[in-house]
């Protein structure tokens, strides 16, 4: 295994090596098919209130998602021509990492994560702005305090139709209070894992992790989604380490390329050592490095080595901690912008 490994390292290396070396740029770019625009500050919201909706379920019943569509529970508004908008909220604070990713089309929203309890006004302050009224998905990726804290503000502030987790508190008797709180409130409940998948307004969202033979650890078994709309994807990592990229890259390699890719772990060394094999699967175009800007090895270790990696692959990368919240525009095509929301 360690042999076959090293092979397809050295073959990842040679392939994205023959991509050229060059410095990858962060605030603005134009490659390929991906342009970018940093230099407004204001937007216009994307998508409009929600409507249409229809709710059919049991409240607090948790199923499992199975096959590639389930929309036996929910059943929302048909707008697959709208343009999709995928919001990597700023939520970092001076030390604080965290994650909140808000994804928008027609009359659906997804929150995925909710960023730690101390920034989590942002969050519910961000959601107000754009519109929403109602979460129609909400998702918690793991039981890391700096995801998950935030989650209690959202249930008091937004009506919450679907609840996706995971389904292992980890014996965190807060995140087992959050998830207990949430489960009070949404219209259903549904643990996630590989192999799972549904499609809602034209999106496809394949679960990809955690494993159906779990890790037992908060990171690896960490919810992963593919978000696919049209020609686009985007790969959301949750925390995810080098035993769920490693096991993900070897037998959903097929799966799980994507344009764009959240960076694991918030692009410390903790969820980068070794992750040039993921990476050559995924063979993405753009990375979001959410956290904060602190990258000790208290809080997960340097982001340089990483950061050599992207430039060496020819990979932009983009800092929320740096610029704030950045926003993924995409109509259906393979064409799709990243632009900053905020300064």
């Amino acid at each position: 295994m360690m042999k076959q490994l090293l092979v397809v390292l050295l073959i990842g290396v040679f392939l994205f090596g023959c991509f050229g070396i060059g410095e990858s740029p962060k605030n603005t770019t134009q490659q390929g098919n991906l342009s970018v625009d940093n230099s407004t500050n204001q937007i216009s919201v994307i998508i409009g209130k929600q409507k249409n909706q229809t709710v059919v379920g049991v409240g607090g019943k948790e199923n499992n998602l199975t096959g590639p569509e389930n929309t036996a529970k929910i059943e929302f508004e048909n707008a697959p021509e709208k343009p999709l908008g995928i919001y990597f909220i700023d939520v970092g604070g001076a030390i604080t990492h965290g994650n909140a990713i808000l994804i928008k089309k027609g009359g659906f929203t997804m929150l995925v994560d909710a960023g730690p309890v101390e920034n989590s006004g942002r969050v519910v302050d961000f959601l107000k702005g754009k519109g929403v009224n109602t979460v129609d998905v909400l998702v918690s990726t793991n039981a890391d305090p700096r995801n998950y804290g935030g989650i209690t503000k959202i249930a008091d502030n937004f009506a919450i139709q679907s609840f996706w987790w995971g389904g292992n508190d980890f014996n965190d008797k807060n995140y087992a209070q959050v998830i207990s709180r949430v489960k009070g409130i949404a219209k259903e409940v549904k643990v996630v894992e590989e192999g799972n998948g549904i499609t809602i307004d034209g999106i496809q969202f394949q679960v990809l992790n955690p494993p159906k033979k779990r890790f037992n650890d908060i990171n690896n078994d960490a919810v992963v989604i593919k978000v696919t709309n049209g020609q686009f994807s985007t790969l959301l990592t949750s925390g995810i380490q080098i035993g769920a990229q490693g096991k993900i890259a070897n037998e959903q390699a097929d799966a799980i390329r994507s344009k764009v890719m959240l960076a694991p772990y918030y692009g410390t060394g903790a969820g980068t050592n070794a992750i040039s094999i993921f990476l050559l699967a995924v063979k993405p175009e753009a990375v979001i490095i959410t956290g904060s800007a602190d990258d000790s090895v208290e809080n997960g270790a340097s982001r340089a080595p990483f950061k050599r990696i992207m430039t060496q692959y020819n990979i932009s990368w983009y800092e929320t901690y740096v610029n704030g919240t950045f926003r993924i525009f995409n109509d259906g095509t393979n064409i799709y912008s990243i632009q900053n929301v905020s300064s």
